[in-house]
């Protein structure tokens, strides 16, 4: 009787297997084939979300592409996220995705249907790295038929600085050296312009630096090279020995001290719409990564972009006039 029990139910299974094969291949296949898998991988040594193979070889020496991801509009797609290190989160707030974490060993899957057509940003919202502020790309959504727009340029790892570090003596240049090796310029633009949208941030875009002067009260020439003299020589704005030779320096040292607070402290974006996501941008509190005197030196960098800014007005006006 056990003996017939047994064929009976191996000739079950060899039965059953062969039509459940049939019924996922007729039912549930087509639905997953109807998704397009696109696979992201975050690296975070390299600053870059990319849709490039990551192995245990190319990791080491490998400049990773940030990823482009064209998807057409309404199409059903799978984002496959991986991490090649660390742990990350991948947040595209346009969009309504994440942020997701991305651990290290795991896929996380998001299944999503582009419904509106564009350019959106997405980015990295872990610390997870000197490269961190770098992990950020564009998802181009296209109605079928038309041409991909072609999205701004990003500043991306790939364009670190390639000088040597200057020595800390040399203040301007550290500076100007540790805005982008830390990654502010990802933030606030090439040479504090700024224009760097954050979506639904309460103001609409990063604030610019190459203006910092100006909200120092440090308007004039003259007032500009002493103060960036006090950075050169080490001497700490805020206070210093003997009070310098600048018109309404009490109200510029207070501006100053306000402003390397902020850079210590870091400050957190607020919203525009209070019932939306969370702007991806905000300050990080520097004051664990930086010295007292690297900040002044960062601060002297950006006084020191008003003359470049003074030129270009000049300029313009120039050529206005002619």
């Amino acid at each position: 009787m056990k003996e017939k029990l047994a064929v009976i139910c191996v000739l079950f299974v060899l039965a059953a297997v062969p039509g459940l094969v049939f019924v996922n291949q007729k039912m549930a296949w087509p639905l997953r084939t109807s998704e397009r898998v696109i696979n992201i991988t975050g690296v975070g040594a390299r600053g870059a979300w990319t849709l490039e193979t990551v192995n245990g070889l190319n990791y080491w020496w490998k400049s990773f592409e940030p990823a482009t991801i064209h998807i057409q509009l309404n199409e059903k797609v799978v984002l496959r996220l991986l991490s090649a290190d660390v742990f990350h989160q991948f947040y595209v707030p346009a969009l309504g995705i994440g942020p997701v974490d991305v651990e290290p060993g795991y896929i996380k899957k998001i299944r999503f249907t582009a419904k509106k057509a564009g350019v959106f940003q997405y980015y990295c919202t872990s610390m997870c790295g000197g490269c961190h502020f770098y992990m950020q790309g564009w998802i181009v959504v296209t109605p079928l038929g038309e041409k991909p727009a072609t999205p701004p340029p990003i500043t991306c790892s790939l364009c670190l600085p390639t000088f040597e570090r200057p020595a800390e003596s040399a203040a301007i240049a550290l500076g100007e050296y540790l805005y982008q090796s830390m990654g502010c310029v990802t933030c606030h633009g090439v040479a504090g312009r700024g224009g760097i949208e954050n979506y639904n941030y309460i103001k609409g875009s990063v604030p610019a630096h190459n203006r910092t002067a100006e909200k120092l009260f440090l308007t004039d020439e003259e007032d500009r090279e002493a103060f960036l003299n006090l950075v050169r020589t080490g001497v700490d704005p805020a206070d210093p020995d003997e009070p310098p030779d600048i018109t309404r320096y009490p109200l510029v040292a207070a501006r100053f001290k306000a402003a390397v607070d902020l850079i210590e402290k870091g400050k957190q974006a607020a919203r525009l719409d209070m019932a939306g996501p969370d702007p991806p941008l905000h300050m990080p509190a520097w004051q664990d990564k930086l010295t007292p005197r690297q900040i002044s030196a960062i601060m002297g960098y950006f006084v020191s972009l008003a003359a470049e800014l003074d030129n270009e007005v000049e300029e313009d006006n120039l050529s206005s006039n002619t």
